[in-house]
């Protein structure tokens, strides 16, 4: 078989590699950088809000990705055709893809392997990104904090954390054991535990669309 479809162009395709971007840790995550993000007064929009705007509008918002998995894979599989959408926005969360405690660790991986994979792509075009950590229980430690640059701004969700407290705050110390964020975003309550340097950001404000 030749040209677009030979067999050596299918093995080669960079949707099927990914190997676009620096990596970082043992398990090769994509490399999301730290960049400089004023986060005291920040506004989040769901990303199932956002749309096609006119250049003229003032579009203050950053687009969070914290909604089910099923509405964030399009972002990640065919990411060309949604970067002129998410190019409108400040900023960009990576997405939030889940991280539970029964899920195989195999897919925990490929889930933040995607996000991180996300996030360095839409740097790689010009965007501002803060990445978005979570993990599941202490097997997840040896990869779920890879890929993220130390002294990053960074974000993170309570919202299953909630659940178990004691997993969530173990997980968050580790957290910052390992990347030392300058400043946290919490999408959702934080516990009194989590210090100062945590910014909250409520989930209804989120959901609301643009008028």
């Amino acid at each position: 078989m030749q040209g677009k479809y030979s067999s050596k162009n299918l093995r080669q395709a960079p949707k099927l590699l990914r190997n676009d971007f620096a990596t970082a840790g043992k398990w090769d995550m994509p490399l999301v950088r730290k960049c400089e993000v004023d986060i005291a007064n920040i506004q989040l929009l769901a990303s199932d809000h956002i749309r096609i705007i006119d250049d003229s509008e003032n579009i203050l918002r950053t687009v969070h990705f914290f909604v089910e998995d099923i509405k964030i894979d399009r972002y990640y599989n065919d990411p060309e055709k949604y970067l002129p959408r998410l190019a409108q926005y400040p900023h960009l969360l990576t997405p939030d893809y889940s991280l539970y405690t029964d899920m195989p660790r195999a897919l925990q991986l490929y889930n933040t392997f995607k996000n991180r994979w996300c996030g360095a792509y839409w740097q790689e075009n010009g965007l501002s990104v803060i990445p978005t950590v979570s993990w599941s229980t202490e097997n997840s430690f040896d990869f779920c904090f890879d890929g993220i640059e130390y002294g990053s701004v960074v974000a993170i969700s309570t919202l299953g954390g909630l659940t178990d407290k004691e997993l969530f705050l173990k997980g968050y110390f580790e957290l910052e054991a390992r990347i030392r964020p300058t400043r946290v975003l919490c999408f959702g309550r934080a516990f009194p535990e989590m210090g100062s340097e945590v910014i909250t950001v409520d989930y209804l404000e989120t959901t609301r669309r643009q008028k």
